[in-house]
């Protein structure tokens, strides 16, 4: 009977041999590698099965490649020491900005201040002028009233229309005279009538009646007969009223002793054109200097 073996020298020899790979090597890396390994080698088998050579390594790194590389490094070493050395003049120009800044900012608060007193001093403007152009309406206003009540501007309205002329074959002494037009008129006046005309002769504060030898002026101009009266008032009452004047009554005695014809009738709308200015001679402005200088007081004539 053969005596067994002793396990002891066979343990031993199994010890001091190193372990294969498939054994040591972690199972994600060894199935990797095989499966890839086992791609080339597939890969090969079908390179030479069709007859073309064996696929070649991995590319080496070209020197155009180093240079490349070495290009950027050396650019991006350049930037950095440029940026480094541009750090203090960037730093200067920051302060110089946020110096810029504030102090136009302090412009702009300057100036918006300005617009905010500009805005007020418009609106109180606005409210001055627009006081002022009420009061110039309303002098105006007083301006046209004054130049229609003086003559000195045209005027319109419902009135009546008088017509008067020497009856045929007068004598020289019982023709119509001025002095019996401006009972007439002053009659009218005192009636309540507003504008005159004595053959579109305006009557106003500057003209007047006159009787140069045979022929009578108004306003400096001579007028021939029959001579209209147009007169502006109420027509309803104008006429009655004419009547009971002490000018009108005098008028009326003129006609009857001498004779005059004399025609009335009330007109819807009369147009009296408005009375030639004349130069003011002796009257001045009051409180005006005499040399023509006004000092702003004073009134209109």
């Amino acid at each position: 009977m053969a005596e067994p073996r002793p396990h002891s020298g066979r343990t031993t020899q199994e010890a001091a041999r190193p372990l294969p790979d498939h054994v040591t090597t972690p199972l994600l890396s060894l199935i990797t590698a095989r499966s890839m390994d086992e791609d080339y080698a597939h890969v090969a088998q079908k390179r030479a099965a069709a007859g073309l050579e064996p696929a070649p390594g991995p590319p080496r790194p070209h020197w155009t490649s180093i240079a490349a590389v070495a290009l950027l490094g050396v650019m991006a070493a350049v930037v950095a020491a440029q940026t480094d050395r541009q750090a203090p003049v960037n730093e200067l120009s920051r302060a110089a900005l946020v110096e810029q800044i504030e102090r136009r900012s302090d412009t702009l608060e300057a100036l918006q201040g300005q617009v905010g007193e500009l805005t007020q001093s418009n609106a109180e403007t606005a409210v001055t002028s627009t006081r002022t152009q009420g009061q110039l309406d309303d002098i105006q206003t007083r301006l046209r009233r004054i130049e229609l009540v003086t003559g000195f501007s045209a005027a319109r309205g419902p009135g009546v229309r008088l017509t008067v002329e020497n009856r045929p074959d007068v004598d020289v002494n019982d023709e119509i005279r001025d002095e019996d037009l401006a009972f007439l008129v002053d009659g009218l006046f005192e009636a309540g009538a507003e504008a005159v005309a004595v053959n579109d002769q305006r009557i106003n504060l500057l003209g007047g009646i006159r009787n140069t030898l045979r022929a009578i002026h108004v306003n400096g101009r001579p007028i021939n007969p029959p001579y209209v009266i147009s007169a502006i008032g109420d027509p309803q009452t104008l006429q009655a009223r004419l009547l009971q004047t002490s000018q009108g009554q005098e008028w009326f005695n003129r006609v009857n002793f001498y004779g005059f014809v004399y025609d009335a009738e009330n007109v819807d709308d009369i147009r009296l054109p408005a009375a030639r200015e004349r130069v003011l001679r002796d009257v001045i402005e009051l409180n005006a200097d005499p040399d023509g200088v006004q000092d702003g007081g004073g009134s209109a004539p």
